[in-house]
């Protein structure tokens, strides 16, 4: 048994399993990719990881759990079943997180993909087997086979809840504190959703509020997003450039395999960039990984931020800022649906009787919108006045 002193939680036990699955390559590899990307360029507080977030997260669920199974509602399997897919659920997140899983999604290869290639091909299968965990039990609770799925990955997760809460800390954006004992004592979680006593309605209230902040402040903040869009167009010239191994998503495997995997990080990508700049390369690209080392990003030309379904005109902008000699290289446009709520997944418990959320007036619930809809073009920041020119 160790216990880890968390700046959010306070101290997190980890169990033999837990430890060797912490000390593992994989799992350190987390240490070195950014919980939240490239939002330090903007907040220069948020350099967290995705390892603490990990220990956060498997906190929670413990907290979860062990509710759960004083009441009797899972055993002590799934709860351990609960605990370890808890602390593995990002173990299979790109370098730069989103930035980068970008370029391989058209592929069929995302971070759940990895995660599962992960989990059945390295060094932590061998540590699960060891310690008697069913890797097809984790694998249900990540698929939604399974009660446990809604507590990691649902409504009001203990993934989100973490992160909401150890993003606000590190960026001083204040916006993620959550009621956290009274959010965890009031809902129920099933395979539907979630059912929340009415008592605890002003907390639900509030995490739905904090996330639909969060998503505005930090997670698709104007400035953040366009890095991660020029990160993923360098990412895309460093690998035709000056490392054609990774093209294509099978040489991930093959990393995961070789034993090679923990070392893919946010470093590498880094260094690889810089690598790139004494290659025998184009001077414009040269010229671009420079701009993003040295902070001139993309800039915004064009930004819409709505909370209904509307036509969108990015396929015309483009056309015009290219008509007008801007290279089509340089502009980055972006669309993006982010839910925030699903009404139809909420029940309120109250006077003994569970309602449907529609039938249940109470609540600020029924203001929050479902989602929000992003539309923004960018364009390299030395178009950028002729583009705004173009578009006032």
């Amino acid at each position: 048994m160790k216990k880890i002193y968390d700046e959010i939680h306070g101290y997190i036990t980890l169990g033999d399993a837990e430890i060797e699955i912490v000390d593992s390559p994989e799992f350190q590899r987390l240490r070195r990719i950014k919980q939240t990307s490239l939002a330090y360029i903007v907040y220069p507080g948020a350099t967290h990881t995705r390892f603490s977030h990990s220990l956060g997260t498997f906190y929670l669920a413990s907290k979860v759990g062990e509710k759960l199974y004083n009441s009797g509602e899972i055993n002590a399997e799934e709860l351990q079943d609960l605990k370890m897919a808890s602390l593995l659920h990002d173990i299979g997140q790109f370098p730069f997180s989103h930035a980068i899983e970008g370029y391989y999604l058209p592929q069929g290869f995302g971070n759940k993909e990895l995660r599962e290639y992960i989990l059945e091909k390295s060094e932590i299968k061998d540590i699960l087997e060891k310690y008697g965990f069913s890797i097809s039990r984790i694998l249900d609770i990540y698929h939604g086979n399974s009660l446990l799925s809604s507590i990691i990955d649902g409504e009001v997760d203990v993934d989100r809840i973490d992160y909401l809460m150890r993003d606000s800390r590190h960026t001083g954006v204040q916006l993620g504190k959550l009621d956290l004992d009274r959010l965890i004592d009031t809902i129920s979680y099933t395979q539907s959703g979630i059912t929340v006593e009415d008592k605890g309605i002003i907390s639900l209230e509030n995490f739905y509020i904090s996330r639909l902040h969060m998503y505005q402040a930090v997670y698709y903040h104007k400035t953040i997003l366009g890095y991660e869009l020029f990160l993923r167009n360098l990412y895309e010239y460093m690998i035709n450039y000056c490392n054609k191994d990774l093209k294509d998503s099978s040489n991930i495997r093959e990393m995961v395999k070789e034993g090679l995997f923990p070392y893919w990080d946010d470093e590498w990508i880094i260094s690889s960039l810089y690598n790139c700049l004494t290659e025998d390369i184009p001077l414009s690209i040269i010229q671009k990984i420079k701009n993003f080392m040295d902070r001139k990003g993309p800039k915004v030309v064009y930004d819409e931020v709505s909370y209904k379904e509307e036509k969108g005109y990015l396929e015309d902008i483009r056309n015009q800022l290219e008509k007008v000699g801007i290279p089509s290289d340089s502009i980055y446009p972006f669309e993006e649906k982010i839910s925030i709520i699903d009404k139809n997944k909420i029940k309120i418990l109250s006077k003994g009787r569970e309602k449907k959320l529609k039938d249940y007036s109470a609540t600020l619930l029924h203001e929050i919108p479902d989602f929000i809809l992003i539309r923004r073009v960018y364009v390299d920041y030395e178009y950028a006045k002729k583009a705004r020119e173009v578009l006032s």
